[in-house]
């Protein structure tokens, strides 16, 4: 059972937003593309996860502070004997591991993941320890893209690649776990930790100015030219969208850009390059938010 759903990070939304309507540097743009990259294996491996038939308690996405340090969890499975962390890793290409250090296969020393897995073992486990929780941690290294390759990995080291995922799914259902109040309190208490606010984040500084008004096709990033009251076709790579769901999708990105800013009819038609009619933008406020004030002066929350 999944009790904490994987979500895109609010620090991806901005970037992804931010992405559409300028041109981010290059670091950042990097930067943007490895969060958007890893967010996508991770989902990858939820569908994996999902095919656990045994009683389990299943939570993404944690981001917790032990003794000062933070440390992020991209899958944990709470089960009755054990609790199985897990890290997601969605590299491309070869790679080899030589001693501590894990390299591409052009000689490229990268960050070890193995490393970080340990850290976040031991994190854990002091937090485990302070809340009276005895449950031993068993920790895997995922990767989960069907492109990678690995040469030298280290002996009894628990490594999942994409060859042999379906075979450890396979064995985790032959396992027996019954849960108990035990287990549901240690969920609960991991949920109630979690920091939604990330202290990591790498947003550079953006201002309204900069920014391109308009809308934008969600598949290749174009503009799009015409209204039509149904269904809007990107100029460039013709792909339809759903009017409203466009209008929508503008809507939260200005939102998650300026979440303290107040909303009103005027602004959105400003954000979506007066490409949509004022009424069709009042009636899509209205219906997903909530009206306060009055005529000129009203806005949405």
């Amino acid at each position: 059972m999944f009790i904490k759903e994987r979500s895109e990070s609010e620090e991806l939304k901005v970037l992804k937003a931010l992405n559409t309507r300028m041109d981010l540097p290059e670091k950042e743009k990097q930067y943007y593309l490895n969060l958007q990259k890893g967010f996508e294996g991770e989902v990858m491996f939820d569908a994996y996860l999902r095919q656990i038939a045994i009683q389990s308690l299943i939570l993404n996405d944690l981001l917790l502070e032990q003794n000062h340090s933070h440390y992020q969890i991209d899958s944990l499975m709470i089960a009755q004997r054990l609790s199985y962390l897990f890290e997601v890793k969605n590299f491309e290409g070869e790679y080899y591991f030589e001693g501590d250090k894990f390299k591409t296969i052009n000689g490229n020393e990268v960050k070890n993941p193995l490393l970080q897995l340990d850290r976040n073992v031991s994190l854990l486990r002091q937090f485990f320890n302070s809340i009276g929780i005895k449950i031993p941690i068993e920790p895997y290294l995922v990767f989960i893209n069907p492109e990678f390759t690995l040469y030298q990995a280290p002996l009894n080291s628990r490594i999942i690649l994409p060859t042999t995922l379906n075979r450890f799914i396979q064995k985790m259902n032959k396992q027996m776990s019954a849960l108990n109040h035990q287990h549901e309190g240690l969920s609960e208490k991991l949920v109630a930790s979690h920091i939604t606010k990330s202290p990591f984040s790498k947003v550079p500084h953006y201002e309204y100015s900069q920014l391109r008004k308009g809308v934008f096709c969600h598949s290749c990033g174009a503009g799009m030219t015409e209204y039509h009251s149904l269904i809007l076709k990107c100029p460039k790579c013709r792909k339809p969208v759903n009017t409203k769901s466009a209008l929508v999708r503008s809507i939260e990105e200005y939102q998650v850009l300026y979440p303290s800013e107040k909303l009103s009819t005027n602004t959105i038609y400003e954000w979506t390059g007066d490409l949509f009619p004022k009424r069709t933008i009042r009636q899509t406020l209205k219906e997903n938010l909530i009206v306060s004030g009055y005529g000129p002066w009203s806005y949405y929350e």
